[in-house]
């Protein structure tokens, strides 16, 4: 019988897999993590835990394997009995016992039992087909690097030119400004009369600068007398209801629509109801029985003592005893330790799958 492998079922549904007479195995949750020297990147998943403490036969791992092999659950027990005092005996014979897909038992110096998970499984559900994947760093440049190669790209290559001989570059710059300036010197005497006022604010100082005159505009509005007495009968004949009234101040007019009061707002009325009903699918397990009679007289002594206890199922063929229910794996835990010390064999189950 490879006990193992039922371990290794259990645990992607379970947080806690107990072997009678050896010990439990904790699925704790584990976060996504990156490897720096390696650049490694790991999904979620649950790491794996061996606390001998936890050995006392909650029904889980044996109900698995008597439906798996077709067999009564007595036989299971014995064989899981024979399978335990096997590892027990390599053990004190200094021998690492491997459990394929859990991790490794073995004693250290001090004759205390230690064990070494296998990362070669993720337990988590919902990590299931996230595999660790490595992604090397991204190389960019330097500040050194930067200033380096600006510096290169503003160096420029320097040519030299071979002048023709003949006329200097001075005096042939001299020669193409001078001519066109001293025609145009010449020409405008001509045709301005330089002796007048320039206008400088113009783009052409030589055009004169026209006078401005002034022109009154006229208005063709013609203001009416407004009949006051008219306004105040049309306001006073206005409906009590009425939030807005429309006023005719002359015929030939457009007339002027005036609020005669403010429109009251309705307040908003809130339809939010509030709801309380949570899943509870966090379990503080004190005990499993083949017979609900037995589960019942359970929960009627754990209510006199304080407990919220109830019956959360049948798992496996077993009636499942629960000290309390909750919502989050958190409250589960808080409360967890309470039940630890009315019944060491407590354990906390996980209904979420």
């Amino acid at each position: 019988m490879k006990l193992e492998q039922y371990i290794s079922e259990l645990l992607y549904q379970y947080d806690c897999v107990i072997v009678p007479g050896l010990g439990g195995f904790v699925a704790n949750y584990k976060p996504a993590t990156i490897q720096p020297i390696q650049h490694t990147f790991s999904p979620p998943s649950k790491s794996i835990s061996f606390n001998k403490n936890l050995n006392n036969n909650d029904g889980l791992l044996a109900n698995l394997i008597a439906q798996k092999e077709n067999i009564s659950f007595d036989v299971v027990i014995k064989r899981i009995e024979e399978y335990v005092l096997t590892i027990h005996r390599d053990l004190k014979l200094k021998k690492r016992v491997l459990l394929t897909d859990v991790g490794t038992l073995f004693l250290d110096a001090e004759n205390r039992t230690q064990f070494e998970p296998e990362n070669t499984v993720n337990y988590l559900l919902g990590s299931y087909g996230l595999p660790v994947f490595q992604k090397q760093p991204i190389k960019r440049a330097t500040i050194e690097e930067k200033i380096t190669k600006e510096f290169k790209d503003r160096t420029t290559t320097l040519t030299v030119v071979k002048e023709r001989k003949g006329i200097s570059p001075k005096w042939r710059a001299t020669a193409i400004i001078g001519i066109p300036l001293a025609v145009l010197a010449g020409w405008m005497p001509t045709q301005y009369d330089l002796t007048e006022d320039l206008n400088y604010a113009n783009l052409n100082p030589f055009i004169p600068n026209a006078k401005a005159l002034y022109v009154p505009t006229k208005s063709d509005f013609v203001f009416n007398d407004v009949k006051e007495n008219s306004v105040k009968e049309q306001i006073a004949l206005a409906d009590e209801n009425s939030y807005f009234l429309t006023v005719s101040f002359d015929e030939n007019e457009t007339p002027v629509v005036v609020r005669l009061k403010e429109k009251p707002i309705a307040e908003a009325v809130s339809t939010y109801v509030a709801s309380s009903n949570r899943k509870l699918k966090y379990h503080i397990i004190g005990g499993c029985f083949s017979s609900k009679n037995n589960a019942r007289k359970m929960v009627r002594k754990l209510k006199k003592e304080g407990f919220d206890a109830s019956i959360v199922g049948k798992r496996k063929g077993l009636w499942t005893v629960s000290y309390n229910s909750f919502a989050t794996r958190k409250e589960a835990v808080n409360a967890f330790a309470d039940a630890k010390d009315h019944n060491t064999k407590a354990w906390i189950l996980n209904q979420s799958f």
